[in-house]
């Protein structure tokens, strides 16, 4: 048998609500979202099928394997703490109670929390910004061939448009081969062709037959590694545009003469995780649901905030960060002592009832 989300639910010993409507953040447009934990047959486990994760196609629903989610608690995952959290609280669906039992002797939460929230609301940050670069400086057009080809002459590079044109001549008027499999360098020579040097779709250099008698005009440098970036970069591009969420992306008042935008979901998100954190250090706890900062954390996923302002707040909270996990009375480490061992006997009693 193979686990899928299609046969995974009597399996499951753990479902919550999860996402915006877990944090009290959700509008009319969110959607349900669900998180959980299941346990795999004992047989999967002893010959290494188990998957450590199923999800849906949309990522909607999503369950953990127990030993994956004890592994990610243990290094105080910001996700599984988030899960762990919610066991026992509003969220909550369903907890079997051996899972409540098992889960409730250890201690999970550590200094360590300091790096992991803080990492994650970073990976936060390198998707805003690069959703800004997305979405204020779009790339150019498809790169063209011609644009990447330069002659070596002199000990210099000229463009192939500009050389060809001072030489009176056309892409049609000239033909190449490559000098070597390695490198991109190519011997120009004197001859006619139907399409010319980069061939019918301009897409790949036509390295045709040369006649023995053909004049050798130079050799040409084609940049190729610049010319497929290019196009990674525009492709990456389109894919994004058609598949990005308008909603989720204002425009910054602040910065109209730049166009400024940011991604307001992920930008909510930098927030909750800082102050997720803040409450683990001066609390020792993890409020999910999002009460003290609810409003504010509203104003920034709609968008009301001027970037630039929550860029220096986003600094400030995270310089603020460490001195509070150094003060805590948090251990440095989760109290998980025993954990592995008292997981393969729960495993097994299980197997057996």
């Amino acid at each position: 048998m193979q686990l899928d989300i299609r046969n995974i639910r009597p399996f499951i010993c753990f479902d919550c609500v999860a996402g915006s409507k877990a944090y009290g953040l959700d509008t009319p447009a969110s959607d349900d979202d669900f998180k959980g934990v299941f346990l795999a047959p004992l047989p999967m486990i002893l010959t290494g099928q188990a998957p450590s994760l199923v999800q849906d196609e949309r990522h909607d629903r999503q369950y953990t394997e127990l030993g994956a989610f004890c592994r990610e608690l243990e290094l105080n995952n910001s996700g599984a703490l988030e899960l762990w959290a919610c066991m026992g609280r509003e969220q909550e669906l369903f907890c079997a109670p051996w899972f409540r039992d098992f889960l409730g002797r250890y201690n999970f939460l550590s200094r360590r929390c300091y790096y992991t929230y803080l990492a994650n609301a970073q990976r936060q940050l390198k998707r805003i910004s690069a959703t800004h670069a997305k979405a204020t400086e779009p790339p150019p057009a498809p790169a063209v061939m011609q644009d990447y080809a330069y002659m070596v002459q002199g000990g210099k590079l000229i463009p192939l448009s500009q050389w060809l044109q001072e030489q009176g001549l056309g892409l049609c008027d000239v033909v190449a081969q490559r000098l070597s499999d390695e490198d991109n360098l190519y011997a120009l020579y004197r001859q006619s062709s139907r399409y010319g040097i980069f061939g019918r779709d301009a897409t790949t250099i036509a390295t045709p037959e040369v006649a023995t008698d053909a004049q050798l005009l130079g050799v040409m440098l084609f940049r190729a590694s610049a010319y497929s970036q290019q196009n990674r970069r525009c492709a990456q591009y389109r894919e994004w545009e058609q598949k990005r969420n308008p909603a989720r992306l204002t425009t910054d008042s602040a910065l109209v003469d730049k166009q400024g935008c940011y991604d307001t979901k992920h930008m909510g998100h930098v927030f909750r995780l800082l102050h997720t954190a803040q409450e683990i250090a001066t609390e020792g706890v993890i409020h999910v649901r999002r009460t003290a900062d609810n409003a504010f954390l509203r104003e920034v996923r709609a968008g009301r905030i001027p970037l630039t302002e929550l860029q220096q707040m986003v600094q400030e909270e995270m310089d603020s960060l460490k001195p509070l996990f150094d003060k805590s009375g948090l251990p440095e480490t989760p109290q998980v002592d025993g954990i592995w061992e008292d997981l393969a006997q729960l495993r097994i009693k299980l197997h057996y009832e």
